[in-house]
């Protein structure tokens, strides 16, 4: 796991940028600690940070091809690649699956990305042909931003360093920021809060040559409408052989625990093939007594499952408190890794338990990231009201209110956008396929990017098991009425009878946690950052509508305290970035 930069000129001027190049990399270095390398050209400059998990002695990058062609810079694993390079006429130097994706791009050419069995972003610069491109992998857990002006083309890992390699001052995509204000769950995948960047989106390439960019989109998850889908036996075996896969490192990992289904099935999996797996629980003050009947999507306390989670896999196990006196820290920790803005409360667990794993000198963790959105894991898609239309969805996980002189109806705003997927007219079966749809294609892309991103500020590689090629295939092969058939991601729990404790198996989807005592840090958080907001905040918040909420004597409900975190959020955001 990686940082990866690049700067591209058809002018033949990219030499007179490696300074910036390096600025880059300077900035992308939380992403890579072990090791730092750069290409530098006539036509592109490269720059790459490193954090070793396979072949720390020989995988060092940039890494160019033997005839000095290819030249690619690489973030994520390829799970599998020691298969591939059996398929591969090329003379090895290395062990690294950097080198395998350099050998399958000089063999393969494009078509190489439909092989690659993990989660990556990489560019490849071919010197002969004088072209570049970028690849990233089906369900984009790996981010790659980039910038094209016509002339250049800037790319890196997180969108902020290349807003701040860009000539002039840092600015908001303002469209970006309000649908995180309004839709904050689908926010921060079509584009980055910053304006004059885009990301590449998952499952896509993108070719850059004197002519322009070219992008071209290769995987699109859709699920079946017919058949019975694979059958519990099939999709078990899948699910165990891509747990083993991504516990292939030359350094240790470790396991993130909730005690909910995913999470569970991968320790019990992983502990079979990594001795002594140490395990990581958030726990927050008081969590014990939280209400749970007046939350909508953490629905229990996890410490009971957590318990008997540990006692069946055999798993080293570390519980991660997070004291509430230092939520106010934690919050603009968050708000200024981020540059997506944090949009659920849950990152402040994400950012505490990468933070313990690397404390204890782990660079790798196994997450139950994606089984909830490829599998049918979520509750409300039971509910025919939820589905009606994608209108509902953004009602029923709230918003901040926005200035009526910015978006006369911010609701019906963003809910347009999404009907691309979600059709009121449809009928059931295809209202819950095209939600889904919609879930996998902006929901879930913002949850790995969170994942991502906190996990990398800490130098900790989030491997995602559920995000494997075979067990993708199968999963999408699951119809709805197969996959909702008695609640929800029955196919999955079925396959995994056996795996994991019966309580476990058969217990609700509930979230990771989150401080439901945390209102108080964050009224007066808000009230001290709101005395002065800025100039971002004030033109596209309606202040009014939120101040009431800043009353300490208040108790705030589930979506008041999530609106008050994210003002917060885009506040520290915004003096962060130097975004006026």
């Amino acid at each position: 796991m990686c940082g990866i930069a690049g700067i591209v000129r058809f002018d033949g001027g990219a030499l007179a940028q490696v300074e910036r190049m390096r600025a880059m990399r300077r900035a992308l270095r939380h992403r890579g600690p072990d090791g730092e390398g750069e290409f530098v050209s006539a036509d592109a400059v490269l720059g790459h940070t490193r954090l070793a998990m396979l072949d720390r002695a020989g995988g060092a990058q940039p890494m160019t091809s033997p005839d000095g062609r290819y030249t690619i810079v690489f973030n994520g694993e390829i799970y599998d690649h020691e298969r591939l390079r059996g398929r591969l006429p090329y003379p090895y130097s290395t062990d690294s699956d950097a080198e395998t994706v350099l050998a399958a791009f000089a063999v393969w050419g494009y078509k190489c990305v439909e092989l690659l069995n993990g989660m990556f972003a990489f560019f490849v610069w071919d010197a002969a042909a004088k072209r570049g491109l970028a690849m990233r992998d089906r369900l984009g857990v790996k981010p790659l931003a980039y910038a094209w002006d016509g002339q250049e083309f800037v790319f890196a890992s997180e969108a902020n360093v290349v807003a701040k390699a860009l000539p002039g001052p840092v600015r908001a995509d303002t469209d970006a920021v309000l649908e995180y204000l309004v839709a904050p769950c689908f926010s921060g995948v079509e584009k980055p809060m910053f304006a004059g960047v885009s990301y590449l989106q998952p499952g896509s390439w993108v070719r850059v040559t004197a002519d322009g960019t070219h992008v071209h989109r290769y995987y699109r998850f859709a699920v079946a409408r017919d058949g019975d889908g694979p059958g519990e036996e099939e999709l078990k075996g899948a699910f165990e052989r891509s747990v083993r896969r991504t516990c292939v490192a030359d350094e240790p990992l470790a396991v993130f625990l909730s005690g909910g289904l995913d999470s569970t099935a991968v320790a019990a999996v992983a502990a079979r093939c990594l001795p002594r797996l140490r395990a990581y629980s958030i726990v927050f003050a008081g969590m014990r007594e939280f209400d749970y009947r007046r939350s909508t999507i953490v629905v229990s306390d996890d410490m009971q499952y957590i318990g008997a989670a540990v006692e069946a896999t055999g798993v080293d196990w570390r519980a991660v408190e997070v004291p509430r006196e230092e939520l106010a820290a934690d919050l603009e920790r968050v708000a200024t890794t981020n540059d997506a803005l944090p949009a659920w409360e849950q990152e402040v667990a994400q950012d505490r338990l990468a933070r313990a794993a690397a404390a204890d000198g782990f660079k790798g963790v196994l997450v139950g990231d994606a089984a909830d959105e490829t599998h049918y894991g979520y509750h409300f898609l039971l509910d025919p009201e939820a589905t009606a239309g994608p209108e509902k969805i953004i009602k029923r996980f709230g918003g901040v209110a926005v200035r009526r002189e910015v978006l006369e109806d911010p609701v019906e705003a963003f809910a347009e956008k999404y009907r691309a997927w979600v059709r009121s007219e449809a009928d059931e079966e295809e209202r819950i396929s095209g939600t889904t749809r919609l879930i996998v294609e902006r929901w879930l892309p913002r949850l790995l990017h969170n994942g991502d991103i906190h996990c990398m500020r800490s130098g900790v590689e989030a491997r995602v098991p559920f995000a494997d090629n075979e067990l993708l295939a199968l999963a999408a092969k699951v119809p709805p009425r197969v996959g909702l058939a008695g609640g929800e991601k029955a196919r999955l729990r079925a396959a995994l009878r056996g795996v994991v404790p019966e309580a476990i198996r058969t217990r609700r989807k509930s979230a990771l946690p989150k401080d439901q005592g945390a209102g108080p840090v964050y009224q007066r958080e808000a009230a001290r950052l709101l005395a002065e907001p800025p100039a971002l905040v004030r033109e596209l918040v309606d202040l009014a509508a939120v101040r009431p909420l800043l009353d300490e004597r208040r108790e705030l409900g589930e979506w008041e305290r999530a609106g008050l975190f994210r003002v917060i959020g885009l506040c520290h955001f915004s003096r962060h970035h130097g975004i006026p």
